[in-house]
């Protein structure tokens, strides 16, 4: 009956049907992809730890230099055209993007316990990958590009490297890349998947050369080059396919692992 009606009325049947369709397609079309509100309760720990390590620990050590953490600063330049420098900001930040992320999805406000207890685990077998190309590039030295801090107190190491892992991503990838994206495909009407593809590429290669000068402090070395921007492109892969806090959630595994490593 459904086949016959809509031969003989293609018009109005084939319009019926497609509004619901594509009220679902918006929710089904992120297919993998962490739900923002999901994503907000996996990051929330970390952030947290983050901003209260920031009040606990002495100010010298506890505010990022631009040879530390460099997106948290150039996040705090963008703050302070505001007339703002709480260091709260950059975790606020976060909140903020992600719970207006999940209003505009229109999805319920009902946290998925499984699918946040997944990102956990596979933020540790995402990171794998990393310490092999590491090891592969770097060599004898497999994770110089990852300790920068070398010095500080133990917390305060953990504590850079957990907001590394946020906040270059929060700035390289779901900014730059969604920026790179809305440019690309919706105002350039290019292709979607040359769009994201090279937004992912381009992404990676300023998310390598920012911890070099003019912009961070890093003596360039090009095996680490070379390895923080195929860093940046498994990254960008991660985002594309699984959002934005996996790919937060494995960046700071790999540099607790490289901590770890590092410190023995």
């Amino acid at each position: 009956m459904g086949r016959r009606q809509s031969s003989q009325r293609p018009k109005p049947s084939s319009r019926g049907p497609r509004r619901p369709r594509k009220a679902t397609a918006a929710a089904s079309d992120r297919g993998a992809l962490a739900r923002p509100l999901d994503t907000l309760v996996f990051l929330l720990p970390w952030i947290l730890f983050y901003q209260i390590a920031l009040l606990v620990l002495p100010p010298r050590t506890a505010t990022p230099g631009c040879d530390q953490v460099v997106a948290i600063d150039l996040l705090m330049l963008f703050f302070e055209l505001f007339g703002t420098t709480a260091v709260i900001m950059p975790g606020l930040a976060v909140v903020v993007i992600l719970l207006c992320t999940h209003v505009a999805s229109r999805e319920p406000w009902k946290v998925d316990r499984g699918a946040v207890a997944w990102m956990y685990v596979e933020s540790v077998v995402l990171a794998m990958p990393l310490v092999l190309l590491s090891l592969l590039i770097q060599g004898s030295h497999p994770f110089a590009a990852t300790t920068q801090t070398a010095g500080y107190p133990w917390i305060t190491e953990t504590t850079l490297y957990i907001g590394a892992g946020i906040f270059e991503e929060l700035l390289f990838r779901l900014v730059l890349i969604s920026v790179l994206v809305i440019i690309g495909a919706d105002l350039l009407r290019l292709p979607d998947r040359t769009t994201i593809w090279a937004a992912v590429f381009l992404a990676a290669g300023l998310f390598a050369a920012h911890h070099y000068a003019p912009i961070g402090s890093d003596p360039f070395v090009w095996s680490g080059f070379a390895f923080r921007a195929m860093a940046g492109v498994y990254l960008g892969t991660v985002f594309v396919y699984r959002g934005y806090g996996p790919a937060a959630g494995l960046h700071i595994a790999y540099n607790l692992l490289a901590f770890a490593v590092a410190s023995r």
